[in-house]
This record gives structure tokens, sequence and C-alpha cells, in this order.
């Protein structure tokens, strides 16, 4: 069980990543505008938001490369220490330049989980579905109480949410179906699907724009029905809510704001070091759902600016890392939403 402190990393050998990611991808970075010129030039493509659209995809090839080169260099297991990590850089091209930052995308909810179904659905052909280990709804509202949503309107949101994504027309106590929205004064139809995007919970009954504001920053939407696998290694104060929720709500926020301070200078090597923590170990473990904590992270998120002549573009793009380092793109959007 060995913990690391910031002043303990080899200064010299961070500085020595740093230069070789920025020569790599200042090489990179030519190329990469060099390709898309001459592809703009044959088709002519001029629109600004199209010429962006260009850059973007620039830039997710940067991000690809300097992802595996991270990966690479820690064998997979990134932490807040991570050379490179969390911090801008920017490439010009004609007529503007291209911003970036590449950041955790693992530390989130995923909305997606609220449709779990239930225990007692049965598929008549296969049998009972599998269930994931970790009971979505149950930790979506403890999620929510500890961003202080009282118990009813923490329940309402969250039935009304996994109502949306859910393919049944089974609607929960609180919650709301197609028959509910095709009612409203501006009808509309339900999702019955997962979500690509959180801004999707302005659609569900009940989001608001201010409650949507106060959910974001603890909300994602990920491929399947999974709560998500949180980095302990990347998490700060920030993200104290979602650790509350992972203890089933059984430590207050401010404790857990106190036990994530605490964090923010130390590198664990294993779990055993960071749940032996004696706030955290007088938790009785039958009342948590520490499976969701581990050493690595899975999605990376890249967000930026492209400044093109008079327009400025934000973009965001969000990338799945498979275990040999292969960062798979799942989406990209002009704007930012997550």
């Amino acid at each position: 069980m060995i913990c690391r402190s910031r002043e303990s990393h080899d200064d010299g050998a961070a500085l020595l990543i740093v230069l070789l990611l920025v020569s790599t991808l200042a090489a990179l970075s030519v190329t990469v505008v060099q390709t898309i010129a001459a592809s703009q030039r044959m088709t002519g493509y001029s629109e600004a938001r199209g010429q962006a659209a260009w850059y973007i995809q620039g830039a997710e090839q940067l991000a690809q490369v300097r992802l595996r080169q991270l990966y690479e260099m820690t064998e997979g297991r990134i932490t807040r220490f991570t050379p490179a990590l969390g911090i801008p850089f920017r490439f010009s091209i004609e007529g503007g330049e291209v911003r970036a930052r590449i950041e955790d995308g693992s530390n989130c909810f995923n909305l997606n989980s609220l449709a779990q179904p239930d225990e007692s659905e049965d598929d008549e052909a296969a049998g009972p579905t599998p269930q994931p280990a970790v009971d979505a709804r149950k930790f979506y509202v403890e999620l929510l109480k500890a961003l202080g949503f009282p118990q009813g309107e923490a329940n309402r949101l969250m039935s009304t949410a996994a109502d949306w994504l859910d393919a049944d027309s089974n609607m929960r106590p609180l919650g709301a179906e197609a028959g509910f929205y095709a009612g409203l004064p501006e009808p509309r139809s339900i999702g019955n699907t997962f979500m690509v995007t959180p801004l999707e919970l302005l659609d569900v009954y009940g989001y608001t724009p201010e409650i949507y504001r106060q959910i974001a920053p603890y909300v994602c939407a990920r491929p399947g029905l999974q709560v998500g696998s949180f980095n302990v290694n990347t998490m700060t104060q920030r993200d104290a809510p979602l650790m509350v929720a992972v203890y089933n709500g059984q430590i207050t926020l401010e404790s857990m704001m106190a036990v994530m301070r605490q964090q923010s200078e130390i590198e664990h090597s294993d779990m055993e070091a960071f749940l032996s923590q004696a706030t955290l170990a007088s938790i009785d473990p039958e009342q948590t759902v520490t499976s969701l904590l581990g050493l690595r992270s899975n999605y990376f998120r890249l967000s930026g600016e492209i400044v093109y002549l008079d327009s400025v573009s934000s973009y965001e793009a969000i990338f799945q890392l498979g275990e040999a380092g292969q960062a798979v793109l799942l989406r990209r959007r002009l704007g930012v939403d997550e």
C-alpha cells in the first residue's frame, strides 16, 4: 500500500514527458492542418461553421495521439499528476487557432443506467435480464440528495428520467410516460432510448434549466447500463457529491468534501490505500457501492474553441479508451454541454 505525494514525483521525468508530447504534437499538428487545408481547397468548403468542423476533426486526431501516449507512459493508470492532462494546448491555423484541453471524463453518473430493467422484468424467451451490480436509480437519488434536493423531489426527478429512458410504457410512481407528454400544451414524443447528451434532460418533465445547471457537472450520457467507473486518482473535492452517493448517503457532504480535499496531493497505488482512510473505513461496507471506484479512467473529454476569422466556435468530443490504449471517438458536437 503506497501513497505518493506531488513532491515525490520526479520533476525531471515529468518535464521530459511534457517535452516529448509537445514535440510530437507540434509535428502532428502541421500534418493535420496541411491535410485539412488541402481537403478544404478540394471541396470548396468555405463557410465558417464548416471550416470549424474540419478543424475539430484535426483536434480530435491530436487528442487520440495524446491519449495513446499518456496510456503508454502510465500503463493505463492516469492520475491527477499525469503530465499534460487538463492543461490547455493550442496550434495555429490559417485565419485563426485551435484551442483544446483533454480531461478525465469518467467521474460522472451515467444517465443511461437509469434504463436498467426492474428485477421483476423477465424476458420470456431468454429468462431474467442480468442485473447490473449497482442499482442506478437508488444511486441517482442519493446523488440528487447530496446536491441538496429533498427526498421527494429527488424521487420524482429519478422517476421521470427513468421513464424517459426505459423502453416500456409502464409509468413509475411520480414518473411520466408517453401519454403524459402527449397531453402537454406543447406535446412531444418520449425518448424510450439512450440519451446521447445530458442536455436531453431538458426535455424530461420536471427538469428546468435551473435544475439542469445544478445537476450537469455530475452527470453524463455513456453507452450501456453501468452507473460508471470512478478513478479515485483523478477525483477532486468537486466530486464529493458522487462519493456521497457511492457511500449511500452514510456520510455528509461536508465530511466527504474534507476527505476529497485531503486527496488532492495524493496518488494511490491500490484501492486499499484509499478505502482504509479512517473516515471511510468506519462506514459499513455493506451500505456502500465502492465497486464503482478504481484506479483507471475509461472516458476522456476533449473541449475547446476554434477561432476562425471573426467567429469563435466551442466544441467537445468524448472518447472511450480501450484496454490497449486506443481512443475511440463516441461523439462530437459544436457547443459544450458536459
